[in-house]
């Protein structure tokens, strides 16, 4: 295990030589990750990364996952660099680190939720994983073998994690040639969400649900990391429950409509164990859930096209159509619990029943059927029509809140 110091110095390594490069690479760079222009200038700046970041996996004990970056760089060169990049070998070769290791991946990879410019432009980032002490007697109670989500603090890194609101780093995320099939990790920074949800979501719950007895608004950073690790302990226990657990029908949870039902599923279905199991920060992960789904994720500048706007649109229309926990109150909205987590379990039902389609394909179509009725189609590029039932649309949209930057003030 690295000490603080030497974790430090591959932190300054990474901000003074690594990021500096990456970021005229990425100036350079399309949304696919072809270079445009300067060829010749990336070629020797990728070279110069090659070298730069030797000393970084050889301190993690990755030499493996080096020379695999060294192999596809080198390819990339050789293909041309205005062709697309694809970090097969790098990604094969990565594997998540044990608690209390540092971890350090570099690639072209896509941010959801970061900053507005998306593609697969050169990233980095430097993290330590973290599993609380707290999470024993959860893992105990509910143990889940497969758990493959990683919960770690984000130390420092390019611009797609250190701006806007991307909390997660996941195989698919990754440009490669052949397509991702199976999710070996999925790494959460939770550590950025006491930044994202105290100067976003509750500026937005506070002006959309001003009645609403708030329990998460004085939680300090550890706590809410801690309650993070949490909810994403049990988001991922039942991604890998029920008839189509996600990591033996990928493709098909990664179908834009199924994975809106899959999403807002297992979401619901932590909340309900949470009221049922009192694990500790219940009630905060409860409110988490409910105003990053309900009112973060909607906000997105690109919403008709955003999948995770599109869980949010989703779920507050349906509870809208089917139930009474949401209602307008003057010139707000008003939110019952109680009723809530009573019609959370009957949409949970509804997707279960869905789930027994055996087929992979004829199950897409339903779930495509069943999100349409709440989320009509466009007729220009984007995904879905805004509901009407998301009334709170222009109120979300007035909302202001700052463009999140990170660093270690505020990590």
């Amino acid at each position: 295990m690295l000490t603080k110091n030497h974790t430090q110095s591959l932190v300054e390594l990474l901000n003074d030589k690594i990021v500096p490069a990456l970021y005229e690479i990425r100036k350079y760079q399309g949304p696919n990750g072809e270079v445009k222009r300067n060829y010749e200038k990336a070629r020797e700046l990728l070279l110069k990364v090659v070298a730069e970041t030797e000393t970084i996996y050889n301190s993690l004990n990755l030499p493996v996952v080096w020379n695999a970056l060294k192999n596809d760089i080198c390819d990339w060169i050789e293909r041309g660099l205005d062709q697309a990049p694809y970090f097969d070998q790098t990604l094969i070769a990565y594997s998540p680190p044990a608690n209390g290791e540092a971890t350090f991946f570099l690639g072209p990879i896509v941010t959801p939720n970061g900053p507005t410019k998306r593609g697969f432009y050169l990233e980095a980032f430097i993290a330590v994983r973290d599993e609380p002490e707290i999470m024993k007697s959860i893992e105990a109670d509910l143990p889940h073998p497969k758990n493959g989500c990683e919960s770690l603090k984000l130390l420092a890194g390019t611009q797609g994690f250190m701006e806007g609101k991307c909390i997660v780093f996941f195989p698919e995320n990754v440009k490669t040639k052949e397509k991702v099939t199976s999710q070996n990790f999925a790494i959460f920074f939770f550590n950025k969400f006491h930044s994202i949800y105290n100067q976003d979501t509750l500026k937005r719950a506070y002006s959309i649900f001003p009645d609403f007895n708030f329990k998460s608004h004085t939680m300090n950073r550890e706590d809410t990391y801690q309650a993070r690790v949490i909810w994403g302990y049990l988001h991922d226990y039942y991604h890998h429950c029920g008839n189509k657990p996600f990591d033996q029908h990928i493709q098909a949870k990664m179908n834009f409509f199924a994975g809106i039902l899959e999403e807002v599923k297992v979401d619901c279905q932590t909340v309900l164990t949470l009221h049922k199991r009192k694990y500790p920060f219940w009630e905060e992960i409860t409110e988490f859930v409910l105003f990053e789904r309900l009112l973060r994720y909607p906000s997105q500048h690109n919403a008709p096209r955003n999948f995770d706007s599109g869980t949010g649109f989703f779920l507050f229309s349906w509870l809208v159509a089917n139930g009474r926990s949401i209602s307008r109150k003057g010139d707000h909205a008003y939110l019952d619990l109680d009723i809530c987590l009573k019609e959370l379990d009957l949409l949970v039902k509804e997707i279960e029943e869905l789930e027994t389609i055996q087929s992979d394909l004829d199950y897409k179509e339903e779930a495509e059927h069943y999100v349409r009725k709440y989320l009509l189609p466009s007729e220009n590029d984007d995904k879905f029509i805004i509901p009407d039932n998301y009334f709170i649309n222009q109120q979300n949209k007035k909302i202001e809140v700052p463009y999140l930057l990170f660093d270690d003030h505020n990590l």
